[in-house]
């Protein structure tokens, strides 16, 4: 019994990845943010969006191309760029990563409160930090219990939030009015850019789903129709829900509301539209909570693998889940729902992943050269020599969003990085020849509940 702990179970089909992606990039993004993209962008917002998901297509081939050479736990976010690019450059990545899905669950946490303080008949203002640390405890509880309660909980979720977020789309489209869709971005062109740099961040995380690797069934069938429906709802939904709410509210009342969705709703739905897309956005923004909750648990707990990072953390509990991963990654979150403001954060996360997306870019174009034996198994499109197009435009592009993120985002996420280079090299120094002869191997196996051992 004692070893099956430290094993994780290939528990996930497609649509448990499908709403785990979706339901990471679908929340905080949608109800929030985009009220802050509508700053700069206006309402071109819509556009913002539409450009925004080009980088995210292009980090989710190069995903699916990983993925389909080695499916592994944390591999998007750790193992490929350690194993292809470079060990401390790789260990930076996961290290981004583990903060990247660290902000969204103080923000999700606190944009819950901010959608229950609009609701109709609430006369009690909840106040916002105590709430979301409240949610984040009690999603901290539901997490600790396994993936398979993770999931289902996901599923439902995700499947409401979609079906809600599409009534609040048809009902919507008559009332959109042509002087709001003309009054265009306050900024200009430079402002749509602004606005997609930021709205990114609303797709933030769908490459992640690779990081469940070794929990889904089929992983190379499973992650990558995960990653593409994952990503294809979600842009849809922003793209033509945006659309919609700028075209209905005045982008700039739109963008100074807390809770942006429900103040268009009540432009033309009223009291009972508000109460409507509040428990629409309760579904959205507690499906992404949970789903950051858990991935963010996992990418601290890959890690450990190499033992740069040691003690509990690695531990697995008799649910199959690194509970004091998951523990570290509530309680950070709880600092910045204390510390941290909206923007900022946004920023600063969109950084860590669109560094993420750019290591991942050229991971896959070294790993042609580095593992040709393995890249010439994988199948379709991917083993075309024209694909390789793909994480060269990735690079590029996530390369000039990286610099309109800003000089303090900027700033704040070198920070962070120079404390992940500080306990890389610290801890390497104590145990260099375990750790380099760790590194140097695919470590799939060490955790791995072998399905013959199930049997």
């Amino acid at each position: 019994m004692a070893a099956e702990k430290k094993h994780l179970k290939r528990q996930l089909g497609i649509l448990d990845v499908t709403a785990i992606a979706a339901g990471i990039v679908i929340g905080a993004g949608v109800f929030v943010i985009t009220g802050l993209g509508a700053k700069y962008a206006g309402s071109l917002t819509w556009v913002s969006y539409a450009i925004g998901a080009i980088p995210v297509v292009l980090a989710g081939l190069s995903t699916i191309y990983l993925n389909l050479m080695y499916p592994v736990e944390g591999g998007e976010s750790y193992v490929y760029p350690t194993r292809i690019v470079s060990k401390p450059l790789g260990f930076l990545s996961g290290w981004g990563m583990w903060l990247a899905l660290i902000g969204p669950v103080a923000i999700t946490a606190k944009a819950f409160i901010s959608y229950l303080n609009v609701m109709p008949g609430v006369s009690f203002q909840t106040p916002v930090v105590l709430g979301a640390i409240i949610v984040t405890c009690v999603f901290f509880l539901i997490n600790l219990r396994g993936v398979r309660t993770v999931s289902n909980i996901q599923n439902i979720l995700f499947l409401f939030m979609v079906a809600g977020m599409i009534i609040y789309i048809i009902l919507g489209l008559p009332h959109v009015k042509a002087e709001n869709i003309a009054l265009g971005s306050p900024m200009g062109f430079s402002g749509v850019m602004k606005g997609a740099s930021l709205l990114i961040f609303a797709y933030a995380g769908l490459t992640l789903a690779a990081d469940l690797g070794e929990e889904a069934k089929d992983p190379a069938k499973t992650i990558t129709w995960g990653i593409i429906l994952g990503a294809l709802v979600p842009a849809l939904l922003y793209i033509i829900s945006a659309f919609v709410s700028t075209g209905i509210l005045p982008w700039d009342q739109f963008s100074a509301s807390e809770a942006p969705y429900a103040a268009v709703a009540s432009e033309y739905m009223g009291n009972f539209g508000v109460a409507f897309i509040v428990i629409v956005a309760f579904a959205a923004i507690l499906s992404s909570h949970n789903g950051e909750l858990a991935v963010g648990a996992r990418v601290l707990f890959v890690l450990s693998r190499d033992k740069i990072i040691k003690g509990k953390v690695v531990s697995i509990n008799k649910f199959g889940i690194p509970g004091y991963s998951l523990l570290a990654t509530a309680v950070v979150a709880i600092f910045l729902i204390v510390t941290g403001t909206l923007q900022l954060v946004a920023e600063v996360i969109v950084a860590m992943f669109l560094y993420n997306w750019i290591i991942t870019h050229v991971g896959v174009i070294m790993a042609k050269k580095r593992y040709p034996d393995i890249c010439e198994k994988i199948p379709g499109i991917y083993h075309k020599g024209w694909f390789m197009i793909f994480p060269w435009l990735g690079i590029i592009i996530s390369g000039y969003l990286l610099y309109l993120q800003g000089w303090k985002a900027l700033a704040y996420a070198s920070v962070w990085m120079l404390i992940g280079l500080v306990i890389y090299y610290v801890r390497r120094a104590k145990d260099k020849d375990e750790i380099d002869a760790l590194m140097a191997e695919w470590p799939r196996d060490r955790y791995f509940e072998e399905e013959e051992a199930e049997k």
